[in-house]
């Protein structure tokens, strides 16, 4: 006959056997479904379609560029005379090819992309559209201000738009800087 502390040692070991017993049946059963699970997958990776090779011309309406230089790109604010400065956008597909027919639509802003009232191009206006020649190019004069109309040395931009398929459009701009004159 076993004492109750031996029995009650017995029941103990019996039960820990009895969880080590279920604990190695439900690693197996794991190990198992995880094989299958990685089995599955690697059955619908190797099913896909050959990878192609992108074309190297691209989506059209993504290499367009449009590019905007001012020359000279500094005047004077002087007393009695506006100087000039010629605004010329270049709009051309990636490799080079002129895009022709194409609107620009120019304004003047200021650095954070406001209209701005200073200086106008010509015919006095501070909007002007300009239709790209047949080598990509559209230009127009912007006519700076006058020294009254400034109170100090500023940077004035000039925002080139041009619409294009859709809502989609292309900006770029150009930067002037006005000095005043001392004089």
């Amino acid at each position: 006959m076993m004492s109750p502390r031996e029995q009650k040692a017995r029941e103990f070991r019996d039960n820990k056997r009895e969880k080590v017993t279920n604990m190695k049946k439900n690693t197996k059963t794991s190990l198992v479904m995880i094989s299958l699970a990685l089995l599955v997958f690697t059955f619908n990776s190797c099913k896909s379609d050959v990878v192609e090779t992108p074309a190297p011309l691209g989506p059209s309406t993504i290499a367009v560029i449009l590019d905007l230089s001012a020359s000279p790109n500094v005047i004077f604010a002087t007393q009695k005379e506006r100087q000039t400065v010629e605004v010329t956008a270049s709009l051309k597909r990636y490799d080079g090819t002129p895009v022709s027919d194409r609107t620009v639509f120019f304004e003047i802003i200021d650095s954070s992309g406001g209209i701005l009232d200073l200086g106008y191009f010509d015919q006095n206006v501070s909007v002007q559209n300009v239709v790209t020649d047949g080598d990509g190019t559209a230009r127009t004069i912007y006519h700076g201000p006058l020294k009254r109309e400034l109170t100090h040395d500023r940077h004035v931009y000039i925002r080139g738009t041009v619409a294009w398929e859709g809502s989609q459009f292309i900006i770029d701009k150009t930067t002037i800087w006005v000095v005043l004159d001392t004089d």
